[in-house]
């Protein structure tokens, strides 16, 4: 069995907490190893993030159980009007993260025995602030996690599945090419897994940065702001492809109604046009996956596809009769374009982002 680095550092902090309640005789240091635990944070960012709401917390938390214990005695009762008040306090400051915490310090001090109530709820009160004191040293310092070398390699992983079934799916509209449910199942659940995946590295990597807004003021901000887009923008190209499967099994089943008639050399040009927009978005693509990985990249230019396509359009146009067929020729090549130039004006977008 592999422990983990999070495990591992739980174990020496409650150790390091008694540890450092025993040397001062501070006892039961019990409660310095619980609270040790309750207070350690998944991310560095996130327990420097919560840093002054859980020392806050515990001090409106301790105060509380301190006055309920010398005016109704520590027993069941006050530990339910304790727990109630710091609920409806917590909620009230939006501290709700740390509501947990700070009913478990109030348990611990109103669990001292009556007699010399004070004496041991503040030595209790003493050994929590060991254990929170602990618990974000060992977070700090010791094997913080490194999200964004995990982000990164996701990020690509999921790039290359996502653009290459966007690319997939634009040759099989050319190339009047389909795929099986079972093909189709296969990409979606393993396209999906990489979303999720993804998704959870991008808000460890956030909380550990201790980032709240989408601001880009910094650079670890901007970076932040490139991973999301990043993110949104393999969502794009996901459902654009989804977009794309659908007129390609719409176009193949039109030809075959009509006989499978032979493409003409204007229509030919434009499915050409069409091939050379996907190779602009490829080589757009390879590019912001060498940025993700912190290449200087040269600027780009943006396509040009609309201009280009109205005179082979116009040439097409005006050789053929109109009829739903063609319209639907027409209506599918204006709507596979403008994928087409989204995926690739979007890549330029990014490209041009400055982190």
């Amino acid at each position: 069995m592999i422990i983990g680095a999070r495990v591992l550092k739980t174990g020496i902090a409650v150790t390091l907490s008694m540890f450092i309640c025993n040397m001062l005789n501070i006892q039961p240091a019990i409660f310095a190893g619980a609270a040790t635990v309750v207070n350690l944070q998944p991310s560095v960012g996130q327990s420097l993030l919560n840093a002054r709401e859980q020392v806050f917390v515990h001090f409106i938390s301790i105060g509380i159980a301190i006055l309920l214990g010398l005016s109704i005695g520590p027993n069941p009762f006050s530990m339910g009007v304790a727990t109630i008040l710091i609920i409806m306090v917590c909620n009230r400051l939006k501290w709700r993260s740390a509501i947990s915490t700070g009913v478990v310090a109030a348990i611990f001090i109103l669990g001292s025995p009556t007699a010399e109530f004070l004496d041991h709820a503040l030595i209790r009160s003493l050994a929590i602030f060991i254990g929170l004191g602990v618990a974000m040293f060992v977070n700090a310092t010791i094997a913080p996690p490194r999200y964004r070398e995990s982000l990164i390699q996701k990020l690509l992983e999921l790039n290359g599945q996502t653009s290459d079934f966007f690319v997939q799916a634009v040759n099989g509209y050319l190339n009047l090419t389909t795929l099986t449910p079972e093909e189709w199942g296969e990409h979606q659940a393993k396209t999906e897994a990489l979303f999720n995946d993804a998704q959870k590295l991008y808000n460890l990597y956030r909380n550990n940065l201790g980032l709240e807004a989408d601001n880009a003021s910094t650079t670890k901000e901007k970076e932040a702001k490139f991973y999301s887009e990043y993110i949104a923008y393999n969502k794009g190209l996901w459902q654009r492809t989804r977009d794309i499967l659908f007129l390609a099994q719409e176009r193949k089943e039109r030809r075959k109604e009509a006989g499978d008639l032979p493409i003409s050399p204007e229509f030919q040009e434009i499915l050409e046009l069409l091939r050379h927009v996907l190779d602009i978005f490829i080589f757009y693509n390879k590019e912001l996956s060498k940025k993700l990985q912190g290449e200087n990249i040269p600027p780009v230019e943006e396509p040009r596809v609309w201009s280009k396509l109205d005179l082979i359009l116009n040439c097409w146009h005006d050789r053929f009769p109109s009829g739903s067929y063609y319209l639907h020729a027409l209506i599918e090549v204006a709507l596979i374009t403008y994928k087409l130039r989204w995926a690739a004006k979007e890549s330029v977008r990014l490209l041009d982002t400055e982190l």
